[in-house]
């Protein structure tokens, strides 16, 4: 049985939310609050395997709600459900600890993709747009376009540079569609591989060998 929490102070978007999880999940106990304080609540009486959180709900308005809430609450996944543009907010809300973010008004087959990725795979969820446009601001903006070592894989020094640009490990794994779990083997690999313990090792050496070219 899986137990989700779905936490929106609108009765239509949580009765919209409740069908649309009913509608892929066969076996699914769902709890419904309508307010941060509450879903923190409930979240201290039950071990849901999913929470839902509305951005814009009494008593959650920022990022610092998931902040909160993983602190109440660490190891429960969050998927951000929010009519506000992915655009604006989704990276803040993934930084801060989210494990996913989509809008309300995204089709049904988007939802069940991002739930199916959070629960099932431990991925972390943003739309195929969102990816593809922060990797394209990330070579637009990020820093070193240089290799760093024969020793490292394609895959490697592509997620090298972008620790090195200042993205957090939940960052690459939503811009790379990859387990946080995989990027975090792939961060120690490289540590290794490159004789450093931290990324501000990593980037000074990098930028080591950036001024040695």
């Amino acid at each position: 049985m899986i137990r989700i929490l779905i936490a929106d102070d609108h009765p239509l978007m949580r009765a919209g939310t409740r069908q649309a999880l009913n509608n892929f999940i066969a076996e699914v106990d769902i709890t419904e609050v309508d307010s941060f304080k509450k879903a923190v609540h409930a979240a201290d009486s039950v071990d849901f395997d999913l929470a839902i959180l509305d951005i814009s709900m009494p008593g959650g308005n920022s990022v610092k709600m998931v902040e909160t809430f993983n602190k109440k609450k660490p190891g429960l996944p969050v998927l951000i459900l929010s009519y506000y543009d992915e655009k604006l907010y989704a990276l803040a809300f993934i930084k801060a600890g989210a494990r996913g973010y989509i809008t309300k008004d995204a089709p049904e087959s988007e939802f069940k993709k991002a739930v199916e990725g959070i629960l099932y795979h431990q991925r972390v969820y943003l739309s195929e747009e969102l990816r593809e446009e922060s990797f394209r601001m990330f070579m637009r903006t990020g820093k070193g376009r240089t290799e760093f070592s024969g020793e490292l894989s394609v895959r490697e020094r592509e997620i090298a540079q972008m620790f090195v640009s200042g993205m957090f490990v939940a960052e690459i794994a939503a811009v790379l569609n990859l387990h946080t779990s995989t990027v975090s083997t792939h961060r120690m690999r490289i540590l290794r591989k490159m004789g450093v313990t931290n990324v501000i090792d990593l980037a000074k050496k990098f930028n080591m060998l950036n001024e040695n070219e």
